[in-house]
């Protein structure tokens, strides 16, 4: 994820997800990117992103970016419409 900050992440329209890789737990987050940019800032680069513990199990979370799923954006656009 190197050269990808949160404001590019949300610019690009991407998401920011996790899951913890606990296999009996393997619970998933997609975080909310607003409060995020409000507390660090556009500019935080997402590999700084420290170690997250999943609040489920406390086990270690993966963090990926994914691409939002082009059905639900269809869904959202005014101009299908």
């Amino acid at each position: 994820m190197t050269g990808w900050t949160l404001g590019k992440v949300k610019a690009s329209f991407f998401d920011l997800e996790a899951h913890c890789e606990n296999e009996s737990c393997r619970h998933f987050y997609v975080f909310d990117l607003d409060p995020l940019i409000e507390g660090v800032g556009a500019d935080f680069a997402v590999e700084n992103i420290p170690p997250l513990t999943c609040q489920n199990c406390g086990g270690s979370l993966k963090v990926w970016l994914a691409a939002p799923d082009p059905r639900e954006q269809e869904e959202d656009d005014p101009a299908e419409t």
